[in-house]
């Protein structure tokens, strides 16, 4: 039987090499111990070719949850994000709150086909960053939904907290006043918004309750945009 173990050793220039000791155990026909044998390699080389692959896995991990155009979180952070936030509520009493707005940028087609693509991956960076300045709270998280759709994820937040975001979110971009000579809404960028807050006894998956958070944000597109919708 072979045993084996890595460690680092020091150098005299204060770096340091990785050494891996070897131990064959030689026994007798009865079983006893009759020497031990002993090999050392260094395996330096290797340690440090392992060390770059798995930085490289972390950054492809983090890259895999980041929106490439926002540098944002993506869809599938968010994703990850409700499940856990979801699952930890549920273990807290009765259920903690976890609220959702679900945003679009209005008339964003008409602004796409009037500035053109490059204009229209601009605004939606500065959407994104400016939204990313609403949020207070460590665990609160915006993401890029899809398009010029955005999703804000606040855990513990209640029903006037999550609002309270919503109109901070409006005052943000109002104050960007990023023109829009299409827009019915003063000829700037505005947002249509839908808002819920939710427990999560009150539906049986977070998936529910995004469609009935996303169904506030029609309601917000249909009744003129540039409006807030709560469930």
């Amino acid at each position: 039987m072979d045993h084996e173990v890595d460690y680092r050793a020091l150098t005299k220039d204060n770096g340091y090499v990785w050494i891996r000791d070897v131990v064959h155990v030689v026994r007798k026909p009865d079983g006893e111990v009759e020497a031990l044998i002993g090999f050392m390699f260094d395996i330096t080389e290797r340690k440090k070719t392992e060390e770059k692959l798995l930085a490289l896995q972390k950054e492809l991990e983090a890259l895999s949850f980041k929106d490439g155009l926002t540098n944002i979180a993506n869809r599938r952070r968010f994703n990850s994000a409700i499940e856990l936030e979801w699952e930890s509520a549920r273990n807290v009493g009765s259920g903690a709150p976890v609220s959702v707005l679900m945003l679009d940028i209005d008339f964003f087609k008409q602004y796409n086909d009037l500035h053109g693509h490059i204009q229209g991956d601009k605004c939606l960076i500065n959407i994104a960053q400016t939204l990313s300045l609403a949020l207070e709270n460590p665990r609160d998280l915006v993401a890029r939904f899809g398009g010029e759709e955005f999703i804000i994820l606040l855990p513990g937040a209640d029903a006037a907290a999550a609002l309270k975001v919503a109109e901070r979110c409006q005052r943000l971009i109002q104050k960007q006043a990023i023109a829009h000579a299409q827009s019915p809404h003063e000829q700037c960028v505005t947002l249509s918004i839908g808002v819920g807050t939710a427990t999560p006894g009150s539906y049986a998956k977070p998936a529910d309750f995004i469609d009935a958070v996303d169904q506030r944000l029609y309601a917000a597109k249909k009744n003129g945009r540039n409006r807030i919708e709560v469930v």
